[in-house]
């Protein structure tokens, strides 16, 4: 009897503790989907999975497991359809697990044999993507840190799994809702107080399990499980199309609003912190046994006068793996650069402008010209009001000189553009094009272009 209480205890901590888990990693991937959405391209590239076929479907594949994963949370907090969940939450789980071991286990020095689609096979160098992206910006995690999670979340489906096969369980009574209900909540909120500083993933579990439990009161069917299942994924399909029309819910980017792009840009020595140290493996061949070993750069410095040292070893290659050997404080923001059509570094100039500075950001412009350039008219509006009260209006796109020009051109675009890292921009907004609005160098504002505001409702700002 006590076993057996054991038992049911630990499978319910398990359904609770897992499904929440799934609910609220759903969520932040949900919430930003297209940055998740760039972690699948990097999966698919050549030097990686080699999955270049699937990269025009990576919105699509990322859309599909957010709300996947927000699914099977919701089907092991209600014991919906126990045998079916259990299978697809274990065959998730074990691909992701696979997935940061892969990740974590990549060789960045390492090369791979591909076949390319005209069937050439050939040796390319291994791409290593540096973290899975499973809780997005919001809370990164190494590689190593992502697989030794996924393999305890493994171990916690373990015993619900053997429940469900031994049809221990169903569809929850009302105490057993209560407690897993209550139990999930709790961790919710503890966890997106204490790790995410967002409250919404409470409300969001909260109107997700309200509506899978109206279904299941009002609907008297034998597929009422299925039912309930299309009502969860309503709910998370209205929020997901939210983040995806409009803008995250909550940024975690360094060009978030409240942000100081330029504190994020200092280095270490800037703010008067140490650096990280990195080193870089040299190989060298003993002499008398032929062995190679592995010689840090830094270890190096201090023997490579030392008598001995030089007697007994000799080199054989100075481009190694670079380790890093002690942690220290590194910028948040490397790569923005911003130059004119002559070339010119504007970085500086355009954070340090006083007052409000206007940034129109497209990460593709020719994705946007080839769109009509949605919005333009907003844009040039805004741009045309700001600029008669003084305040700084610039365009800022991945394109060179000549592209920006014409585009500026055929949109009577009556501002400067400036160009800047793709990369840079994706990180920047997740609207192609976007509107991003600093003072002093401080992001005080972004829009969609959905959601270009009017001048009017600027003159109130302080």
């Amino acid at each position: 009897m006590m076993i057996c209480k054991l038992s049911h205890g630990l499978t319910l901590f398990s359904r609770m503790f897992v499904g929440a888990l799934f609910v609220v990693s759903g969520l932040i991937k949900s919430n930003d989907a297209l940055g998740f959405m760039y972690k699948l391209e990097e999966y698919f590239e050549p030097g990686a999975l080699n999955l270049e076929f699937l990269t025009p479907y990576a919105l699509q594949i990322a859309i599909f497991v957010c709300v996947a994963e927000v699914l099977l949370g919701i089907a092991l907090l209600v014991g919906a359809l126990p045998k079916l969940t259990t299978v697809l939450t274990v065959v998730m789980m074990v691909f992701f697990t696979w997935l940061t071991w892969y990740t974590a286990t990549c060789d960045p020095f390492g090369m791979k044999m591909i076949t390319d689609a005209d069937g050439t096979v050939m040796e390319i160098a291994n791409q290593c993507v540096l973290e899975c992206g499973c809780f997005g910006n919001a809370i990164p995690l190494t590689a190593y840190q992502s697989f030794l999670k996924d393999l305890f979340l493994l171990i916690l489906i373990i015993p619900i799994a053997i429940a469900a096969f031994r049809n221990k369980i169903q569809l929850n009574d009302r105490n057993t809702s209560v407690i897993l209900y209550t139990g999930a909540l709790v961790l919710t909120f503890l966890f997106g107080y204490m790790m995410l500083d967002w409250i919404f993933p409470v409300l969001y579990l909260t109107f997700l399990l309200l509506a899978a439990s109206m279904v299941r009161r009002r609907v008297n069917h034998p597929k009422v499980e299925w039912i309930m299942a299309a009502a969860v994924v309503l709910v998370a399909g209205l929020v997901q199309m939210k983040t995806i029309t409009d803008l995250p819910l909550k940024d975690y980017r360094p060009y978030a609003i409240g942000e100081s792009i330029t504190q994020n840009r200092l280095s270490a020595d800037e703010i008067g912190l140490d650096a990280p140290v990195y080193a870089t493996e040299y190989t060298f061949k003993n002499i008398s046994t032929g062995l190679d070993s592995i010689i840090l750069s830094s270890d190096y410095l201090k023997v490579y006068n030392d008598d001995s040292f030089v007697s007994t070893y000799e080199i054989v290659s100075y481009e190694g793996a670079e380790v890093k050997i002690s942690d220290g404080y590194e910028p948040r923001i490397m790569d923005l650069i911003m130059e004119n059509a002559a070339g010119d570094d504007l970085t500086d100039d355009a954070l340090s402008n006083k007052g409000y500075t206007f940034f129109y950001i497209s990460k593709d412009l020719d994705a946007v010209a080839d769109a009509g350039a949605p919005g333009q008219e907003e844009f040039n509006a805004l741009a045309e009001a700001a600029q008669k009260e003084g305040i700084t209006f610039y365009g800022l796109t991945n394109s060179g000189a000549d592209f920006n020009s014409t585009f500026a051109t055929e949109n009577s675009a009556p501002y400067e553009f400036l160009t800047c890292d793709q990369i840079e921009l994706k990180i920047m907004i997740r609207s192609n094009p976007g509107l991003v609005l600093i003072k002093e160098g401080v992001v005080v504002g972004k829009w969609s272009w959905r959601d270009i505001p009017t001048f009017s409702e600027f003159v109130n700002l302080p």
